[in-house]
């Protein structure tokens, strides 16, 4: 250090050239732990309290007599909705129909443990169905071997599951904000469109190729439209006007809105198709769906590399479809919900589900709204 006069004579001090610069300033003292350390992560995710842990213990002891009525008819009218809706879903991700099932039980009795949202039905959804069967079909033929099939849409549901309670743990929820809304729409709309001409094929029953293009499926479509099964067809149309029609209805007339217009159809060509003998005149029928729940299965870990790409995609649009209900319902019911619990108990349901044969899932709009 050095010594000079200044302009009014007085000396001070000049810094030697050789100094070092002081080291930057830190956001937090030295008896703080760094916020973005391991320690600090892990302590920030641990259940402070068992409540914390488990947030349905604190909705349980504040429940009355009219809530527990209210909840046990909610409960039998979701019970009701996903039985079609679990086999139709296992059926568009290209799984049998058992598949759906399954995952309409374990997941969400994990996810009411965990999760933060009161009314959220997790199980087997449209989209996310889609997606499975757009990222598996490429890597084997559901036809040609459906058993490795359904282990690659179990291994799929594992790492969907351990994306999501990552994120939620390591507190990555922002991520999803970044997803701008006009690319989630766009993505919604195109997808109904693709789930819908998929389906094009059972409701004629013709031979179209597998594909994720529309004008591919119509093409293919129109060259074979001529070889429709007509008793197919006929039930087909005839469940479409039914649904249809029934909807209307319900908004029209009070006193059937809780029909569950879906099973009724189901149960009705159920007795139709045993008595008029659907089998022996064409018509595909599911056959005998296995009793009782599926043993423990591993999943194959020798794939894991081939599906990060349609689990983290999985991860994400299920995250948001799921989010975007859960806080609607939330806001209306007037209780806080977190987006990070959310994750975690996203998260949790895949991976409690993955074991049993379980295919990937989230939360649901219609059953959801039957809460």
């Amino acid at each position: 250090m050095t010594t000079a006069a200044n302009g009014n004579g007085h000396a001070h001090a000049a810094p030697d050239a050789g100094a070092a610069d002081p080291a930057p300033k830190k956001p937090w003292s030295d008896n703080e732990e760094d916020p973005n350390s391991l320690r600090a992560i892990i302590r920030a995710n641990f259940p402070t309290s068992i409540d914390d842990a488990f947030p349905f213990l604190k909705v349980a002891r504040t429940m009355t007599r009219d809530d527990l009525k209210n909840d046990l008819v909610a409960g039998l009218t979701v019970a009701v909705m996903v039985i079609p809706q679990g086999m139709a879903y296992a059926a568009l991700a290209s799984l049998r129909p058992e598949i759906g099932l399954y995952s309409c039980i374990l997941p969400i009795l994990t996810y009411a443990l965990v999760g933060s949202s009161r009314q959220l039905a997790v199980g087997p959804v449209a989209m996310v169905a889609l997606l499975t069967t757009a990222g598996l079909s490429p890597i084997v033929d559901p036809n040609e071997d459906p058993d490795r099939y359904q282990q690659l849409a179990s291994t799929l549901a594992f790492m969907v599951g351990v994306m999501q309670a990552g994120m939620g743990l390591l507190r990555l929820e922002f991520i999803a904000r970044f997803l701008p809304h006009p690319v989630l729409s766009g993505f919604t709309s195109a997808a109904a469109i693709v789930i819908g001409s998929s389906q094009i094929k059972d409701v004629f029953k013709i031979k179209i190729g597998r594909s994720e293009r529309f004008q591919e499926i119509m093409d293919d479509f129109v060259h074979n439209v001529h070889d429709t099964h007509g008793l197919t067809f006929a039930v087909a149309a005839t469940s479409i006007v039914f649904l249809l029609g029934a909807r209307h209805a319900k908004r029209r007339f009070k006193a059937i809105k809780m029909l569950p217009e879906a099973l009724v159809l189901v149960v009705f060509y159920i007795l139709v198709s045993k008595y008029a003998e659907f089998d022996d005149k064409g018509v595909r029928v599911i056959g005998k769906v296995p009793a009782g729940f599926p043993s423990p299965r591993g999943i194959l870990t020798s794939e894991l590399g081939q599906l990060v790409g349609p689990a983290l995609t999985i991860s994400i649009v299920g995250f948001l479809e799921s989010f975007a209900v859960a806080k609607t319902i939330a806001e209306k019911e007037q209780y806080p919900i977190s987006a990070r619990r959310e994750l975690i108990g996203l998260g949790a349901a895949n991976l409690a589900g993955c074991f049993f044969k379980c295919m990937p899932v989230t939360g649901g709009v219609s059953r959801s709204a039957g809460n």
